[in-house]
């Protein structure tokens, strides 16, 4: 593992430090505090600076990246730290919550984020089984 993070340049190894700093820190987020005050300090620390821009796909290799070593990160865990990163990046993104039934009967929920029309994190096969409940921007611009 360590070896494949010292072969990737140095730009991919900032941003990956990076989102395993933020996916950790919304993961304790999310279970010590209540949603209004995690998405206040994340909302804070978007309009306090703004990273160097990245693509979409490097951001989203990143989360991905860093959310398979981080136990417990959730769909919602990255979501909420991808749409940071985008906000963070200067990218336009929403996140979505959607619902579904399993064929056994069990609720599902699902959260999912989309910049520009475009489904990230998942494909647009994936969340075409959520009937989506809200969506919403935060971390403004």
């Amino acid at each position: 593992m360590l070896r494949k993070y010292h072969s990737r340049p140095a730009p991919e190894r900032h941003l990956l430090l990076r989102a395993v700093g933020v996916v950790t820190l919304v993961r304790l987020g999310l279970w010590l505090l209540p949603f209004g005050t995690l998405d206040r300090l994340l909302s804070a620390c978007v309009r306090s600076s703004r990273y160097p821009t990245h693509s979409l796909d490097q951001l989203v290799w990143a989360v991905r990246a860093a959310s398979a070593r981080i136990p417990c990160a959730s769909c919602l865990t990255q979501s909420l730290a991808l749409h940071y990163l985008l906000a963070r990046s200067g990218h336009p993104s929403r996140i979505h919550i959607g619902v579904a039934k399993a064929e056994g009967g069990e609720f599902r929920a699902h959260a999912w984020v989309e910049s520009n029309g475009r489904i990230l994190l998942n494909s647009p096969a994936e969340v075409a089984q959520y009937a989506r409940l809200t969506s919403w921007t935060r971390f403004a611009q």
